[in-house]
């Protein structure tokens, strides 16, 4: 048995935004493997979905996977996902916040190699960014917190950047996007205090070699790019905050390069927690 896969991830009902491709279809198909019922969204490419619908059915039969195209920017979409997981699986356990906008809105490069001054950033742009990266997420985690507040459990966890790609110049509209989306989460774990739900933040600690890095931006093929941190680096912690062994564990930031495969899942687990803050900051 892969020592991630705990046993309570049995059924367990997990929804992943941004779930046709990159770190979110990952994290789903570890999931898949473990026991649990996923639902899946994506708001861009409807293909990327029918195509993870087949993998995942391959790993664990019909019915336990389901996919809707929704938009995480769009309220509406985000009600509609939270019915259809209720409808189809009766209850929301764990929500995973992975859909997102990167620097390929406003066409730069990756942090340090610079990129156009905030006065030049396209305003389509930026908004594209922080509707997604903050709005969305508030979205997506209002709709589905008053059915875990209900059930008096629920795990949520979204994925954020390392500091220094937070506060590089010529990335002002994501990095200030994932500021923003961190101070929300100490301040949602904050009020959510012993109500049962957990809120984290999750970053893989250093730019992936997912499709979200784009081959302008890192050149050579995805997966194979061995200047960039595995496409999969997120996986281990992300599927472990899934099960109860993280229960009670929440206002953390949690960096998966950390993650030593050498160790017990809840040691590496441990290994990968940011020291927590005690003065008001990002986490």
């Amino acid at each position: 048995m892969n020592p991630l896969h705990h046993p309570s991830l049995k059924d367990r009902v997990v929804i992943v935004t941004g779930g046709g491709r990159g770190f979110g279809w990952s994290i789903a198909e570890e999931l898949l493997k473990g026991g649990a019922k996923v639902v899946a969204t994506g708001s861009r490419k409807p293909e990327e979905l029918a195509d993870v619908q087949i993998k995942a059915d391959a790993i664990a039969g019909p019915g336990r996977f389901v996919t809707l195209k929704a938009d995480v920017r769009e309220w509406a979409d985000c009600v509609a996902t939270v019915e259809l997981t209720l409808k189809n699986f009766g209850r929301i356990d764990v929500l995973v916040n992975n859909a997102g906008r990167g620097t390929g809105e406003y066409r730069i490069g990756l942090a340090g190699q610079g990129g156009p001054r905030f006065w030049d950033v396209p305003l389509d742009g930026w908004k594209a960014i922080i509707d997604t990266n903050i709005t969305g997420v508030y979205q997506m985690t209002r709709a589905a917190v008053p059915h875990m507040l209900a059930q008096k459990f629920g795990k949520i966890f979204s994925i954020s950047t390392s500091l220094t790609t937070m506060s590089s110049a010529g990335l002002s509209p994501y990095g200030a996007s994932k500021a923003g989306l961190e101070m929300s989460h100490v301040i949602w774990a904050k009020e959510l205090a012993g109500s049962g739900v957990d809120v984290n933040i999750l970053l893989p600690g250093g730019a992936a070699d997912t499709p979200f890095i784009s081959q302008d931006m890192v050149p050579g093929k995805v997966g194979t790019r061995s200047k960039l941190l595995p496409g999969d680096v997120i996986v281990p912690p992300a599927v472990w905050l899934c099960g109860d062994a993280t229960n009670g564990v929440t206002g953390r930031r949690i960096i998966a390069k950390f993650w030593d495969k050498s160790l017990h899942p809840q040691l590496a687990f441990d290994g990968c927690l940011q020291t927590k803050n005690v003065l008001p900051q990002i986490m």
